[in-house]
């Protein structure tokens, strides 16, 4: 199934992470690589394509699959 909204990616990135801690350090290197904020994206960019698909990328090149 692809990843069609940021929750999405939110819910995915946190099976990959043991604890809440860590989700930090890699939430705030996808803002700077994207300009999203994954936590509290803005209503207009929860589902777009393309950033999701940028995120989805970004975090595919940090090492964590989706």
């Amino acid at each position: 199934m692809a990843v069609q909204s940021l929750d999405q990616v939110l819910t995915g990135l946190r099976s990959h992470l043991t604890n809440d801690l860590a989700l930090g350090p890699v939430c705030t290197r996808v803002m700077l690589r994207t300009g999203v904020n994954i936590r509290t994206p803005r209503p207009e960019q929860v589902r777009d394509a393309a950033l999701v698909a940028k995120v989805v990328a970004t975090l595919g090149d940090m090492g964590y699959a989706l």
